[in-house]
């Protein structure tokens, strides 16, 4: 694909940086225009997007290097020198995921904010969001797909594409957008659930339990490393499975106790 849009002399606009930085922009602009919904202030607001911004940065490049570890070197130098080599790839969605939750479930507490209502509110855009940044991924070739001989199969002819030597001019399955339009389609599906009478909590559930699904299926088309596997599974599905698991029981929770509450009136 295209994983250098502009170069100039020493200069290069990676297509993967580029997509990146409009997601996070599209994701606050669409929040951005809805925070009469929580009523949230604006310093608090924008505060809010770069905690998550930083945590998930974090996050998804600690998880990628505790997976491929073992991967990126025989030595202990040569795993930490090819750490840092390019530190513009290399992330796992699930630890940003979970690193920017978490933080931000702190930073609302400390702010005595409703922290599953505004969770509930923020993650409504995070679907839209994780659509653009993939498809960054496509033009740059990582998170590529197996080898395959379906009609749409992609081959990635660029050298500097970051698919895998052996599979350059190979048609592979296009994981990355299938994961960019699962995403679209989940955020339809947030966007409907948030607007109709909801349980604090219920629509973050929903998210993780979507998003989950969607990546444990994608998983078996993923043809880059995906770490040890155990049981036929790579760690993000068994991270999909335990997090679906979870939110089902809090999504059974939620609505025993929306249920009870409607009876009480």
């Amino acid at each position: 694909m295209y994983p250098v849009l502009v170069k100039i002399g020493s200069f290069e606009l990676a297509s993967y940086g580029l997509m990146t930085a409009l997601a996070y922009m599209t994701a606050a602009w669409y929040l951005y225009k809805r925070l009469h919904y929580v009523k949230l202030d604006k310093d608090t607001f924008w505060n809010i997007i770069f905690i998550a911004f930083v945590s998930a940065v974090l996050g998804a490049k600690l998880l990628y290097l505790i997976v491929s570890w073992q991967e990126m070197g025989a030595t202990f130098a040569q795993r930490l020198s090819n750490a840092v080599k390019d530190i513009r790839y290399g992330f796992v969605f699930f630890g940003g995921a979970v690193t920017a939750i978490a933080a931000l479930l702190i930073y609302l507490r400390k702010k005595k904010l409703p922290v599953l209502k505004t969770a509930d509110f923020l993650i409504v855009a995070l679907p839209i969001g994780h659509a653009i940044g993939r498809i960054g991924c496509f033009l740059a070739g990582c998170c590529f797909g197996k080898p395959t001989s379906l009609p749409w199969g992609i081959a990635f002819t660029d050298p500097h594409s970051l698919v895998a030597r052996q599979y350059l001019d190979v048609p592979l399955h296009p994981t990355q957008l299938y994961e960019v339009l699962a995403n679209i389609i989940l955020f339809f599906i947030l966007q409907h659930y948030y607007k109709k009478p909801h349980k604090d909590g219920a629509v973050l559930a929903l998210y993780v339990i979507g998003y989950s699904v969607i990546r444990f299926g994608i998983e078996f088309f993923r043809g880059d490393f995906r770490g040890e596997y155990i049981l036929g599974l790579s760690p993000s599905q068994f991270i999909s499975l335990a997090a679906i698991l979870m939110m089902l029981a809090v999504m059974r929770f939620l609505k025993k106790d929306m249920a009870c509450q409607t009876k009480k009136r």
